[in-house]
């Protein structure tokens, strides 16, 4: 892009110029303290008349400058680049994939072309309708489309289907989403690139019922270790018990890969349901983060030490009993086992990023993919099984039981009230505990 007819004024603070052998002038203003130009259309073709305009430009801007008001040349877009760049050395893996995909995927579509100025409360206010609606408009569903259609190449080997995508998000995805935007915002306005902090709060919206998390009741979860114990071809007699049921293992279980990453699927099942870890800390776990230590009463326990680059921070998590036999397992079976190898890894060591796609072909096949209330189960469910069934099945305090989860006894009390005094009754004399240690049915 070439610069034609090009005029100096105020020792150069305003540059007249026209281009690509168009006659209409544009105007570039230097504010002297703004890092950077401001470039803008005079709309006029004569000189005199697009220095006026210019010069008209610059008495505006430099007032606003020096008076502290948003001059407008930035959008969103440039904000986010920079927030990111000057961020990022502080965040952790998880958390950059999560704040960047989040940010290319809702943020620069709605806020990308609106400059800092334009940022108001009521634009903010629209969002929050908009992101609600996402998925369930033209534009959303065309995404979806392109998705299931793209292929895997070498340069993206693993492509988003959005297989699991939420049509309407739920109230904790929209709060997550609220802090990064004020992060940026607070950040925008430390640097000096905004002036006040746009109005960023998630409507409320009436609940109904009990807010409860999606998770396995005790047949559900039966069932589930019978079917990946078949699927992963440990059991010859394959559990029928769902009308749905559907054999996975009808492929051919000869094949070393398929065979290792069922058998890396079913322990890491039962392992996130015996210790309630989130799925970033588990695959942040490394061998020499397992310890098996003894209890005041000489019994072993396994304790895990969760990286300090997780969601909230460093903390042992003591496991359920059964976890130690899980944990021998997977070490026979994993053929990267040294200290500082990852739990959950490919046959070359590199750490899973996600189960979740083959979980949810398991929960489908097995007719286990939804609970009871219609809510969809995901990898995380599990962790909502230990916390139910830590509630139920002990008389453990949820400040104990928050402590050892890495969550707050709030949390725990909002998301499992529904684990009452009557579901636990029937367990308190202990025989059933006691009766499945000794089958080992939960292995």
């Amino acid at each position: 892009m070439a610069y034609e007819n090009r005029h100096e004024f105020m020792d150069g603070k305003i540059v007249l110029y026209t281009r690509n052998e168009n006659p209409t002038f544009h105007a570039r203003i230097r504010i002297d303290g703004l890092d950077n130009y401001i470039v803008k259309s005079t709309k006029r073709t004569n000189l005199a008349e697009a220095k006026a305009v210019a010069e008209t430009f610059y008495n505006d801007y430099w007032y606003r400058f020096r008076n502290g008001l948003e001059v407008g040349t930035n959008t969103f877009s440039t904000l986010y680049r920079r927030w990111l760049e000057a961020n990022k050395v502080g965040l952790s893996h998880h958390r950059l994939t999560y704040i960047d995909g989040t940010a290319n995927r809702y943020f620069l579509p709605y806020f990308g072309k609106f400059s800092l100025a334009q940022i108001t409360d009521a634009l903010v206010e629209k969002y929050w309708d908009w992101r609600r609606n996402y998925w369930v408009s033209a534009a959303g569903a065309q995404k979806i489309e392109a998705a299931r259609k793209a292929r895997a190449t070498k340069l993206h080997p693993h492509k988003s289907r959005l297989g699991n995508v939420a049509k309407v998000p739920a109230a904790k995805t929209l709060q997550m989403e609220q802090t990064v935007l004020r992060q940026v915002f607070a950040w925008a306005i430390r640097t000096g690139q905004m002036t006040r902090m746009p109005h960023v709060k998630v409507p409320l919206q009436k609940k109904h019922g009990v807010s409860r998390r999606p998770a396995f009741e005790e047949e559900d979860w039966k069932a589930l270790y019978r079917y990946l114990r078949s699927w992963a071809g440990d059991d010859k007699q394959e559990d029928k018990s769902k009308p749905d049921y559907q054999p996975l293992h009808s492929h051919v279980m000869s094949n070393g890969i398929h065979i290792y990453h069922r058998h890396l699927l079913r322990n890491y099942v039962l392992f996130m349901q015996a210790s309630g870890l989130r799925p970033n800390e588990a695959r942040q776990l490394r061998w020499r983060d397992l310890k098996i230590k003894k209890d005041r009463k000489g019994v072993d326990q396994l304790h895990i030490n969760v990286a300090p680059t997780t969601k909230t921070g460093e903390r042992t998590c003591v496991a359920l009993h059964n976890a130690i036999e899980i944990v021998a397992r997977m070490k026979e079976q994993n053929g990267c086992s040294e200290p500082d190898d990852f739990v959950f890894s490919d046959r070359h060591g590199r750490p899973v990023e996600n189960f979740g796609k083959t979980f949810k072909a398991v929960l489908e096949a097995s007719g286990l993919l939804t609970d009871s209330f219609g809510q969809v189960r995901t990898i995380y469910s599990l962790r909502h099984t230990y916390a139910t069934f830590r509630i139920a099945n002990s008389d453990i305090g949820l400040h104990d039981l928050a402590k050892n989860m890495g969550t707050s006894p709030t949390t725990i009390f909002n998301h499992y009230s529904h684990v009452t005094a009557t579901q636990k009754a029937h367990i308190h004399g202990g025989s059933l505990n006691k009766e499945k240690s000794r089958k080992g049915w939960y292995l």
